[in-house]
């Protein structure tokens, strides 16, 4: 079971959790065959030892997972596997395989893709020994039960970081799969492929596996990974309620909540059981925007969310997405600058009352999967530029690099002033030098726009 090799992008998120999807298959698996031999080569790996390890455990199958940002890196690492072995079974799985199966067939040398949720698929792949004529496999359901741990034993722990934390080590828990909701520029295709959209664990068996790695592993944070902690309160509060009584005073914790459902009850039980921080999916100060995406909250939903977390000394990191696209009616409809202008100053002052902590700025991507792909390629609005990856019509280049660039200096800027991050930190390093290639290119672009204007005066005096 493998990863692709990470090691040397700077500040990838990769490195900040094994792949829960990975040592999920892993435990299935293991439960119903339990003499099968696992190893899983983490993305923490140099390509040297990922490749290493391969040719010293010489596998009977080569599983691996990948997103569609890595998929170049996915498909370069699958043919060097092949070269190495060439009678061994490649497996392709994950986000990407899931989105399109047939390019992954098509531009490697993969033998079998996994579509969907992997568990039940896998263990029949084991258990006939990969032995089958279908080279795509897709999940005929959902699991039903889905109260079981990860394979934590495959795991380095001490290989993963985040740039946020009070303890270590930290370890990712997920109390759920999947969300309930459908905004357009997400793409959550392994759990939207077929109902129920969101499927959670029993609250008890969250806290079980919360007890475990804090007593098996020496965890002393944990990220409560559910796409959508709060989708369902009650739930959630019950989650706290059984982990509270585990008394894990040592043990701070961090989950991801919309903005439209954080009553009182759940901000003091997530304070109660040592919650210090809460990530929040803000993307626009703009209803019209907000309605457009689908997001289903509104600009007061956000204030009175971040509102009630400062009253529980629980801090907010707000991500923000700017110059997404919809479409309504028929038409294309997409953040103005006038929009992204507001939301910059939204989040100015969130941050100037401390009702937001921390923030995080980049431009919509249409992923492959998402509605906003579609709508992308429907309008023609897919970029091939790095900072960038849509044009807007009657938005120029220059306009939406000199925003971006505004929102990375507020982050990086918020940072350094809070003293939150440190100058000698790995990812601020990456963002600074991000911000300096986006100076670069919005003084280039400035100039090209000059020229442009001054060719145009000429022809226009040259015509008359």
């Amino acid at each position: 079971m493998a990863d692709i090799p990470m090691s040397e992008l700077q500040g990838e998120a990769a490195t900040e959790s094994p792949n829960l999807g990975i040592i999920f298959l892993i435990a299935y698996v293991r439960q119903r065959m339990p003499d099968v031999n696992f190893y899983y080569l983490e993305p923490w790996m140099t390509k040297e030892e990922h490749f290493e390890t391969v040719k010293k455990i010489k596998p009977d199958a080569y599983c691996i997972s990948f997103t569609t940002p890595k998929k170049k890196l996915a498909y370069a690492t699958i043919k060097s596997i092949r070269k190495m072995l060439p009678d061994v079974t490649i497996v392709a799985g994950g986000a990407h395989p899931t989105i399109d199966p047939h390019e992954v067939l098509r531009e490697s040398p993969t033998d079998i893709c996994v579509v969907g949720e992997g568990e039940e698929v896998f263990f029949e792949l084991v258990r006939d020994g990969f032995k089958t004529s279908d080279k795509v496999k897709e999940a005929s359901k959902l699991l039903d039960d889905i109260d079981f741990f990860p394979a934590w034993d495959m795991v380095t722990f001490d290989k993963y970081d985040i740039p946020l934390k009070r303890n270590s080590p930290i370890a990712y828990v997920l109390p759920s799969r999947g969300c309930p909701f459908k905004c357009a520029f997400c793409s959550n295709p392994v759990w939207k492929q077929r109902k129920p959209w969101i499927r959670q664990r029993t609250p008890k068996n969250v806290a079980e596996e919360v007890k475990f790695v804090h007593d098996t592993y020496g965890v002393r944070e944990i990220y409560l990974r559910s796409d959508t902690f709060n989708s369902d309160i009650t739930w959630a509060l019950k989650v706290c309620q059984e982990i509270e009584k585990l008394h894990l005073d040592d043990t701070a914790f961090q989950c991801q909540l919309r903005c439209d459902k954080v009553p009182e009850a759940l901000a003091e039980a997530l304070k109660k059981i040592g919650c210090w921080l809460v990530h929040l999916g803000i993307e626009s100060a703009n209803d019209r925007v907000l309605k457009g995406i689908r997001k289903h909250i509104t600009r007061s939903d956000v204030i009175k969310t971040c509102e009630t977390l400062k009253k529980h000394d629980i801090r907010a990191y707000g991500f923000f997405m700017l110059y997404n696209a919809w479409e309504e009616n028929g038409k294309l409809e997409f953040e103005s600058n006038a929009e992204v202008e507001e939301t910059l100053n939204f989040a100015k002052t969130l941050l100037g009352q401390n009702l937001l902590t921390y923030i995080s700025w980049s431009i919509a991507n249409p992923i492959v999967g998402s509605e906003l792909h579609t709508i992308a390629e429907k309008y023609d609005l897919i970029s091939d530029q790095p900072f960038h990856p849509m044009r807007l019509p009657g938005i120029s280049e220059g306009e939406m690099v000199h925003n971006l660039r505004r929102g990375l200096q507020l982050q990086l800027q918020n940072g350094f002033d809070k003293s939150l991050i440190s100058k000698n930190d790995v990812r601020a390093i990456e963002k600074f030098r991000t911000l300096l290639e986006l100076l670069a290119l919005e003084d280039v672009l400035a100039e090209k726009s000059v020229e442009r204007k001054a060719t145009k005066n000429r022809n226009d005096r040259v015509g008359k």
